[in-house]
């Protein structure tokens, strides 16, 4: 099975270079159109293309959060807080120490005692991990990676049970890089009577991003292409309709321009690229990270989406 997973995953690699073509039969496109319109006309449609790409990242990145909190974030808790159990936590994350070293054997009540004084967790399983054989583990700051690292993979299994692959690596993302949240977190997570809080905190600070992403992403390519439309309307009006006009140099210049506008074009491809990445969890045979970092140009354009 892990063969035929590994022979799948270099089958995807192979074609890294369709994205590369992707992007240049996308400019060479755009600079053939744009040659042909002329200076004024490839330049104002540029603008008003550039316009519209800008107008829909800012509102789709102003908008997305409110969308989160509205739509997705009760069912986010509701998941979360199915999977949860007083010893849920505590039990994973023991699991999570003995699999560090074989020699490793955790004690869930003295770990529990731990986890319930929320200001010096970290310091008290450094010294639990450092004393629990009679030898220190390591050093000292491996060791709080070690802690760290272990709060991100129980997190990330927890959030897993009921939601998407893609929320859980997020969460995990989010807390690799500021585990501090923990230390108010975990104190909400083992309790016995209510972990609806705890829920709404995962739900809050670490799965949020994963679903804001998605709305931003879909809000940009649905706004980009109805203001497009809107712009390049309005702007018609406004341009000549006389193709006698354009000269050579004016062809020249029109293909150059072309070339910002294919570039315009390019990140509205990543960002649907991006989308079939995420709903595929970053698993499908060619819409995935592997491949796509493989690519010369194309992963520029993606990385910049991936950034939003």
């Amino acid at each position: 099975m892990q063969s035929f997973c590994l022979h799948k995953e270099n089958m995807g690699i192979q074609f890294w270079w369709f994205y590369d073509v992707i992007a240049v039969a996308i400019v060479l496109v755009c600079v053939f159109l744009s040659s042909r319109k002329g200076t004024m006309k490839a330049a104002i449609t540029t603008v008003g293309y550039g316009l519209a790409l800008a107008l829909a990242l800012g509102i789709s990145s102003s908008s997305a959060e409110s969308l989160y909190k509205n739509t997705m974030r009760s069912s986010s808790i509701n998941n979360i807080n199915h999977t949860l159990k007083a010893d849920t936590f505590i039990n994973k994350y023991a699991s999570y120490l003995e699999s560090i070293d074989s020699t490793i054997r955790v004690n869930p009540d003295k770990l529990g005692n731990i986890f319930e004084d929320s200001r010096t967790i970290d310091a008290d399983l450094l010294d639990y991990l450092n004393n629990i054989n009679g030898r220190k583990l390591g050093d000292d700051s491996e060791t709080l990676d070690l802690i760290h690292e272990g709060y991100a993979v129980v997190i990330r299994d927890i959030v897993s049970q009921n939601m998407s692959k893609y929320a859980a690596e997020t969460a995990a993302r989010e807390i690799r890089n500021n585990s501090k949240g923990m230390q108010e977190l975990i104190p909400m997570i083992i309790n016995k009577d209510d972990r609806t809080p705890a829920a709404k905190y995962i739900a809050d600070n670490y799965t949020a991003p994963a679903y804001i992403t998605v709305y931003k992403l879909i809000g940009f390519l649905i706004l980009f292409a109805v203001i497009a439309v809107i712009m390049i309307l309005i702007l018609n009006q406004y341009m000549s309709k006389d193709e006698n006009k354009v000269d050579v140099g004016s062809h020249i210049s029109g293909g150059i321009i072309g070339v910002i506008k294919g570039g315009l074009f390019v990140t509205v491809a990543a960002a649907l690229i991006r989308i079939w990445a995420i709903l595929g969890s970053d698993e499908m045979l060619f819409f995935n990270n592997t491949v796509i970092d493989k690519s010369f140009v194309f992963k520029y354009f993606y990385t910049f989406v991936s950034s939003l």
